[in-house]
């Protein structure tokens, strides 16, 4: 009966141990996660290739005259003779004699009209 009772005592302390957590490492790459996630959220969003920067895009302006070439570019001249060169050419050149609303922003150091629309004025 003697080698039960030491296989038993032997069980009996060897059990305790198997369930013993050993010390475990912090987890790195949690604590970096939320060290990211915590930074990425304190971050103000800033507009990809200027797409949504509004806040600074001044407000657009709207031009009446007709679409006329003149000196080689399309221009917009208005009802008092004031020309403004356009800088979309191309959309310009659909309009080529006729009246038009231009809606754009104007550089006055150059007097060009950096046209967002050009439609057919009514």
């Amino acid at each position: 009966m003697r080698p039960a009772i030491c296989l038993l005592a032997l069980f009996a302390t060897l059990v305790p141990s198997g369930y013993a957590q050993a010390p475990q490492k912090p987890n790195l790459s949690a604590i970096h996660n939320q060290q990211m996630v915590d930074w990425t959220q304190q971050q103000r969003p800033q507009p990809v290739n200027g797409q949504y920067d509004a806040q600074k895009r001044p407000a657009a302006q709207t031009f009446t005259g007709m679409i006329v070439k003149s000196g080689g570019k399309y221009v917009l001249t208005t009802s008092d003779n004031v020309s403004y060169e356009l800088d979309d050419q191309k959309r310009a050149s659909q309009f080529e004699g006729k009246q038009v609303q231009v809606t754009g922003n104007l550089d006055k150091s150059s007097n060009m009209i950096q046209v967002r629309d050009i439609k057919a004025a009514t």
